[in-house]
C-alpha cells in the first residue's frame, strides 16, 4: 500500500505528458533513428520534462558534453544530439518508474522494484555508453591514421613541396576519418581562411591533444617563416609511431583480459560437468 501513492502519481504524470505534448516535438521525434534510440517515438516526454525543469544547456558541464558531441556529429548538430540524448534519458526514467512501481505492487515484491530500477539505470546508461563508444572509436581511428599522415607530409615537405600543397595531396590520397577532416580543412583554405586558423580548426574538430600540438607547431613555423617545419614533422611523426605501437600493444592486452573471463566461465562449466556425476554417486 505504501507504493500505491507514488505509483499513482507517477502514472498520472506519464499519462499527462504522453497525452499532451506529442505534437509539440513531432519535428524532432519523427527524424530520430529507431535502431539507434529505443523508444524514440516517446522521446517527446523527456523533451517536455527538460522544458518543465528549465534544464540549462549552457552550463559548464553541458558545454563540455556538447564539445564532445561536436567531435562525432560536428559543431552544427552537436547541441541537437546532446538534447536528444538528454531527452531520451529523461523519457526512460519517467516511463520506466511507474511501470516498475506497478510491477512491484502486483508482485508484492521489493526485489521486483529493485530489478526495475536497475533496468531503468541500464537504459539511461545505454545512451551515454553508445555515444562514448562512437567517440572512442573515432579518436582511436584518428590516432591510428595520424602517424601515416605525418610520414607522408614529412616526405613531401622534404622534397620541396609547400605545406599547403602537401596537405591537399595527402588528404586526397586516403580514406578514413582523418582524411575527411583534412579535406574539410583543404576546403577552408580554398575559401580564404588563413593556414593557421584552418589547422587550428582541424585540431579542434579532432579534439585530441596530439592534433593541437601539431597545429601549434605548424602555426609557429608558419609565423616564423623558418625552415624547421620538416624537422618538426619528422620528430612528431616518430613520436606518433611510437604512440601507435603502444596503443596497439595496450589494445592487445585489453583483448586478452576480456577473453580471460569467458575462458574461466567455460572452465568452471566443464569442471562442474565432470564433478557433478562423481558427487552424485557418493
Amino acid at each position: 500500500m505504501i507504493l500505491l501513492v507514488p505509483t499513482t502519481l507517477l502514472g498520472l504524470v506519464w499519462i499527462w505528458l504522453a497525452a499532451g505534448y506529442e505534437h509539440k516535438f513531432e519535428t524532432i521525434t519523427s527524424t530520430l533513428n529507431k535502431d539507434q534510440y529505443p523508444l524514440a517515438e516517446l522521446f517527446y516526454i523527456g523533451f517536455q520534462v527538460l522544458s518543465l525543469v528549465h534544464f540549462n544547456t549552457k552550463s559548464d558541464y553541458s558545454r563540455k558534453k556538447v564539445k564532445e558531441m561536436s567531435e562525432v556529429y560536428g559543431r552544427k548538430y552537436a547541441e541537437y544530439y546532446y538534447y536528444v540524448q538528454l531527452g531520451g534519458q529523461a523519457t526512460y526514467i519517467v516511463t520506466i518508474l511507474p511501470f516498475v512501481f506497478a510491477l512491484a505492487i502486483l508482485a508484492n515484491s521489493p526485489e521486483a522494484l529493485l530489478l526495475g530500477i536497475i533496468l531503468g539505470v541500464l537504459f539511461v546508461w545505454y545512451l551515454s555508453e553508445a555515444f562514448k563508444d562512437k567517440l572512442t572509436a573515432r579518436r582511436e581511428s584518428l590516432l591510428s591514421e595520424f602517424p601515416q599522415v605525418l610520414s607522408k607530409m614529412t616526405l613531401l615537405v622534404n622534397s620541396g613541396m609547400v605545406l599547403r600543397n602537401a596537405w591537399n595531396k595527402v588528404s586526397d590520397g586516403g580514406e578514413g576519418v582523418i582524411y575527411e577532416e583534412m579535406r574539410q580543412t583543404g576546403a577552408e583554405l580554398k575559401n580564404g581562411i588563413s593556414e593557421q586558423e584552418a589547422y587550428h580548426n582541424f585540431a579542434e574538430r579532432c579534439g585530441l591533444k596530439e592534433m593541437r600540438k601539431f597545429a601549434s607547431l605548424v602555426s609557429q613555423s608558419l609565423a616564423k617563416g623558418s625552415g624547421d617545419l620538416s624537422f618538426f614533422l619528422k620528430d612528431m611523426s616518430d613520436e606518433m609511431w611510437e604512440m601507435k605501437k603502444n596503443m596497439v600493444k595496450r589494445k592487445s592486452e585489453q583483448t586478452n583480459s576480456k577473453l580471460l573471463f569467458p575462458i574461466v566461465l567455460i572452465f568452471i562449466g566443464i569442471l562442474f560437468m565432470i564433478m557433478a556425476p562423481l558427487l552424485g554417486s557418493l
